[in-house]
């Protein structure tokens, strides 16, 4: 439901706005009283202005939005009508950005250096000067004493702007040697399986799924997490088509399907092999696209001959007969779609899930028709069409031979006796590893060492900058330059300032261009403007941007990439893989010495962790309200949220005395998370669900789903597998 309104009034200043009023699917609009003749004078001299912009959040959708000021007053904001695919509205996090991120009340404005134990987040105000001054001397000593690789900065899509994302925090990492951070915590894993398949990526459009009449979402809840996406798979269903779920949890988008398909986690590769299977036994694949465009074909026949539906019933617990129902189902579409994201992913099997799955299109000839195939990222299209050079100038700055330490292990990277040179400086930026890293009290640990010197850029006191030396603060979407580009949709957007900075807060490309000379760095590259850097990515001749200037994009906001259409990437082959064509067996992993073919491999547990921990703990993205971490803090969403939830079976709780709305306790040897247990048939016998995002800081026993899960990484693509975790829950 959403806010009244009128509960949104207040006195106006840079850091909260006067008064809320018309809201609608559109936005809402903002316009201060008229306090006598003067004030209303002043209105009305000085001009209205609407600017463009986008949603910055990691999100397949990247809303355009626009925004309209007068003077230095933010009076409107919503979407961007005028775009085809995101125009009709925006989701609830972002309805009312403006005052709950840029204009709250708790943001950091002015720059902070802490006073009191690390984690307590007691700090003090200090001049930007003063600040740069101190972080620049103790970088330097670090760098003198222990090397560059002593310093790490850790940073993930905070934004997915391409310039306050990381084009100029690169070159500064680069340019002092810094260890390198892999950054492969999410969409990896998904893009190393597909890739092994297909070359790519790239498959369908997600505006061409309104052509699809069998529509397969796996793994991924598209109600919640890619809205655009979801109202053109309704239009698709009052044309006929069929929607199915597979997902180990009843999310909302399962329990709005025709089909849900409910499998044990991590399972999926051992599915997609039994359908494949089936497909193949009953011929009903299309031997002509098999023999044309694809290689593999009798290595294939021969692999999934291992699992056929009996055999994985017993894996996936989904009922022989439904893998033959949904194989010949989806064999049998006409146009059949499988939309994928990154939720199988983070399983230990996760790229050999999506290898798995995305063979499908090829074995039916699926690809042929449109509105059939695999949706998935759309990434690479930008890839190809925009000139990276600026973006990505950080990376070829680099020393290839200087160390990696991945993500998604940061706890063991700050805790490791035997990393040599240990870390000493971490710098973290659009992000909050405090919550979105496995193994969070791992994470806490290397935190609070006193010996490490943590800068954190933010919005707001979230649970990583309560560790920090020093703070400074960012600015918001609303107050700086940046480009967007999209992994869900095929549309680029410029993001223009609306208002002035806020207090002190700068942007992160400007940070890191006072840190340099702070530093005494006087290369070029770091005197680049945002606009520049900005100009120079659009500055390609590709066909996918004809017309596409900044100069347009500063008048309309946004333009779609002229791609060509229909668009039916692999109806005659063209494979980006080495052979051209689709490959069943891969030819790149077999050149790295992998196995060509996915396989299903369990993760073995022995009998006293099965005994200790019998319950296999799903952490997934299930809140309305947040994006990641980010949001987690603004009352409105919190009270809607309400605190975590562990979501158990019947028959889980009542072996342990537990109802529902009951205080429980979960745990493991990582961890303890407090929750309410809610017994609504969500999740199968032997399975519980948590939601990630919950800052610790906010939440009853000061943990959140990190703390339970493991830093293990994903077969390939060095993803987070953090769906692999055990625990026990009890009452209290």
């Amino acid at each position: 439901m959403e806010p009244d309104p009128q509960e949104h009034r207040g006195g106006i200043s840079r850091r909260k706005f006067i008064h809320l009023g018309l809201h609608s699917y559109a936005g809402f609009q903002l316009a201060p009283p008229l306090l006598g003749s003067l004030a209303f004078l002043e209105a009305c001299s000085t001009p209205v202005k609407t600017i463009h912009g986008a949603c910055y959040h990691d999100c397949p959708d990247t809303c355009s939005w626009t925004v309209t000021t007068q003077g230095e007053k933010v009076t409107g904001f919503g979407p961007n009508s005028a775009n085809p695919y995101t125009g009709n509205s925006l989701c609830s996090k972002m309805n009312f950005f403006p005052q709950e991120v840029t204009f709250h009340p708790d943001r950091i404005l002015t720059p902070l250096k802490r006073v009191g134990p690390k984690g307590k987040g007691t700090f003090a105000p200090i001049s930007w000067e003063q600040a740069l001054t101190e972080v620049a001397t103790k970088l330097s000593t670090i760098i003198q004493e222990k090397g560059g690789e002593a310093v790490m900065p850790y940073s993930f899509a905070g934004t997915e702007g391409l310039v306050q994302n990381n084009a100029m925090g690169s070159r500064f990492f680069a340019r002092i040697g810094a260890t390198r951070l892999a950054r492969t915590i999410c969409g990896d894993a998904a893009f190393a399986g597909v890739n092994a398949v297909n070359g790519g990526s790239t498959g369908v459009l997600p505006q061409d799924i309104i052509h699809s009449r069998y529509i397969i979402f796996w793994g991924t809840n598209p109600v919640l997490s890619n809205q655009h996406l979801w109202s053109l798979a309704q239009q698709a269903r009052k044309q006929g088509a069929k929607l199915v779920v597979i997902d180990p949890f009843l999310s909302q988008t399962a329990a709005q399907a025709d089909w849900h398909i409910q499998l044990y986690p991590g399972t999926d590769t051992a599915l997609a092999l039994a359908l494949i299977n089936v497909i193949l036994a009953e011929e009903l694949y299309d031997q002509a696209y098999v023999d044309k465009f694809t290689t593999g074909i009798a290595e294939l026949r021969t692999h999934v001959a291992a699992y056929a539906p009996d055999t994985v019933a017993a894996i996936t617990g989904v009922d022989a007969a439904v893998i033959q129902q949904l194989a010949r189902e989806y064999a049998q579409g006409n146009p059949a779609l499988i939309r994928v994201l990154i939720g199988m992913e983070h399983q230990a099997n996760g790229a050999s899930a999506f290898q798995a799955v995305a063979m499908l299109p090829a074995l039916t000839g699926a690809w042929q028709q449109l509105g059939g195939g695999l949706l998935h990222f759309t990434f690479d299209l930008f890839g190809e069409a925009l000139n990276w050079e600026r973006i990505t100038l950080g990376d070829t700055l680099q020393n290839p031979a200087t160390r990696t330490v991945n993500m998604v292990q940061i706890g063991r990277a700050l805790t490791d006796p035997a990393l040599s040179p240990a870390i000493h400086a971490l710098f973290v930026y659009n992000s909050n590893p405090a919550v979105i890293a496995p193994n969070q009290n791992l994470v806490r640990q290397g935190l609070e060492r006193e010996d490490l010197l943590t800068v954190v850029l933010e919005h707001f006191l979230t649970d990583t900058a309560r560790y920090a030396d020093y703070v400074f603060p960012a600015t918001s979407q609303l107050e700086h330059w940046d480009l967007l580009t999209s992994w869900g949709q095929t549309y680029i957007n410029l993001n223009q300032p609306a208002i002035p900075p806020l207090g002190e807060a700068k942007p992160n490309s400007e940070f890191f261009r006072l840190l340099a000379a702070a530093m005494g760095f006087t290369e070029e590259y770091f005197g680049e403007s945002d606009v520049e850097i900005i100009k120079k990515t659009l500055d390609s001749k590709h066909p996918y941007m004809a017309g596409i200037t900044f100069d347009y994009l500063q008048e309309k906001g946004w333009a779609e990439l002229q791609l060509p259409r229909p668009w039916l990437p692999f109806a005659e082959g063209n494979f980006a893989t080495p052979s051209g064509k689709c490959e069943f067996v891969s030819s790149q992993l077999t050149a790295q010495g992998l196995p060509g073919l996915p396989a299903y491999r369990p993760v073995a547990y022995s009998e006293e962790e099965i005994k200790t921990y019998p319950l296999h703990c799903l952490t997934i993205k299930s809140t309305c309200g947040f994006l990641n971490s980010s949001h987690a803090n603004v009352d409105r969403l919190r009270k809607e949220e309400g605190g975590p939830v562990l979501d158990i079976h019947q028959q889980d709780a009542a072996a342990r005395g537990i109802v529902d709305g009951d205080s429980v306790k979960v745990f493991n040897a990582n961890g303890v998370v407090s929750a309410t247990a809610r017994i609504r048939r969500k999740v199968k016998p032997g399975v519980v669900c948590l939601p990630q995002g919950f800052w610790s800081s906010l939440v009853a026993g000061n943990a959140s789903a990190n703390a339970l899960t493991n830093d293990c990484l994903t077969d390939m693509g060095e993803g987070a597998a953090l769906q692999e975790n055990r625990v026990q829950v009890a009452k209290g």
